[in-house]
């Protein structure tokens, strides 16, 4: 077994935080100089009458100051956290992470609560464009699956009385499975939908420690826990799909890192199963495969091949077992993804410019993350350039997180995220977010405000519809 994986001194570290100060500011400058540009320069194509169809770019949100009952919850959370890091390395891992995630749900619920009972919560999943609409005209899930590809575009007898809703036909049929299983088994209504995304959203929470500290970054993982328990995507992940995707995707990450690691079959059929599962709650969720491929590297060099293939192919096999459910039963992915590209480029996506939205997106990505994303991305890149301790604790926080970046990167560049990636991509700004965890102390301490003040700024001034 390779040794290698071990934290830098303490020496090291102080060192690093001294020189890496300025270097911070600039890169926290530069996030929100992007910002600045693609709100100044949407805002110039609103006034020239272009269709970017953002009321607040680069948001798909309205201006709107407002407070609500939630408001208070969301600082007492914050204060919560602050708590919370100071006490991370004394805690028993368990229950630091018992701790953080029910910190997170409470993050979650009081965001959601600042926009009130109804229009936070209970109505946010019952828009006509969302999955509970389509809801009545499934009868039988085999028909739905064989059939679904049919009437994703407009075209071939099918108008708008027949193509189904917008977020339906922008995912793979699994997704309104869901939230027609919880409908059948009594659970109907908004209320419960939204439950349910938040609590598969929360997963993240536990989720990304646990995959740093089975791949041997354990300190990162206790630093990184207030930060997740506190991340500012809770804006757009309560009461969404996206945030229910999200969750399957960490979870099933964080499963198959422990099948790997500790050899137990059973953890990486699941997680592998979760992993397909969430290629199939969302096409973009493929790019997720970046994420995977760390893990899959640092296991091989710490183990060899002899020891983790077994369970890597083990968890291939999960993931297998969903496409080969989804295959049997008619659904076509590939297919799907072709329909919906043609969907895609008949409404407003072939008039958005892409020259606008190839940074108008990063900057949407940065405020749902928080511009201090960027801060955790260039410690990320500046860790891996660094021949010391080639493969420290470091390097394996630095490495996951450059892997959420390049598979957002990927997905800008498809051309099929033109505006709203604040929500799209928070399976990948979750994974990016790792690399917050290379901050130390103070450092550390203010990135957790900075990162909860511009989740509460972002939804006190915004309504952002979720």
């Amino acid at each position: 077994m390779d040794t290698a994986l071990v934290e830098a001194s303490d020496a090291d570290r102080t060192l690093e935080a001294s020189t890496r100060r300025p270097a911070d500011a600039l890169t926290l400058g530069l996030a929100l100089a992007l910002i600045m540009l693609a709100a100044i320069v949407g805002h110039q194509l609103n006034r020239a009458g272009r269709p970017i169809v953002l009321p607040s770019p680069p948001l798909l949100a309205y201006w709107n100051p407002h407070v609500g009952w939630g408001t208070p919850l969301a600082v007492g959370c914050v204060l919560a956290g602050l708590w919370l890091q100071r006490a991370a390395i004394l805690l028993p891992w368990r229950r630091l992470l018992l701790t953080g995630w029910l910190l997170n749900l409470a993050w979650m619920c009081s965001l959601t609560l600042v926009d009130g009972w109804r229009r936070g919560w209970a109505d946010v999943l019952l828009d006509p464009n969302e999955y509970l609409h389509d809801l009545p005209r499934i009868d039988d899930p085999r028909i739905f699956l064989s059939t679904f590809t049919d009437y994703i575009a407009f075209g071939n007898g099918v108008d708008g009385t027949t193509v189904w809703t917008t977020h339906v036909a922008g995912h793979p049929p699994l997704a309104t499975l869901v939230f027609w299983l919880l409908d059948r088994i009594g659970l109907d209504g908004g209320f419960w939908a939204g439950a349910v995304c938040i609590l598969a959203g929360s997963a993240v929470s536990i989720g990304l420690p646990i995959v740093l500290r089975e791949l041997g970054a354990g300190s990162a993982a206790r630093r990184l826990v207030p930060f997740v328990a506190l991340f500012p995507g809770a804006v757009w992940m309560a009461v969404s799909a996206d945030g229910l995707f999200a969750g399957v995707a960490v979870s099933g990450l964080a499963l198959v890192c422990i099948g790997a690691v500790r050899s137990r079959p059973l953890a990486s059929l699941l997680g592998g199963f979760l992993l397909g599962a969430a290629v199939f709650l969302s096409y973009g969720l493929v790019l997720f495969g970046f994420v995977v491929v760390v893990p899959v590297v640092l296991t091989i060099r710490r183990s060899g091949w002899r020891a983790t293939v077994g369970p890597w192919l083990v968890a291939l096999a999960g993931a297998g077992a969903v496409l080969g459910v989804h295959a049997g039963l008619g659904f076509n992915w590939l297919t799907g993804l072709g329909q919906l590209r043609i969907r895609y480029y008949q409404g407003i996506a072939a008039q958005r410019p892409f020259s606008y939205f190839v940074f108008a997106n990063l900057a949407a990505w940065l405020i749902s993350c928080s511009p201090l994303l960027a801060v955790g991305i260039a410690r990320s890149i500046g860790v891996v350039r660094g021949r010391r301790h080639s493969w420290s604790a470091d390097h394996v926080v630095a490495w996951l997180a450059l892997s959420g970046l390049l598979a957002a990167l990927f997905a800008d560049l498809s051309a099929l995220s033109k505006a709203e990636t604040e929500r799209i991509w928070l399976a990948f700004g979750a994974i990016a977010y790792t690399g917050l965890a290379l901050l130390h102390g103070r450092r550390a301490a203010w990135a957790l405000v900075g990162c909860s003040v511009t989740a509460l700024l972002t939804n006190h001034l915004f309504d952002t519809g979720w």
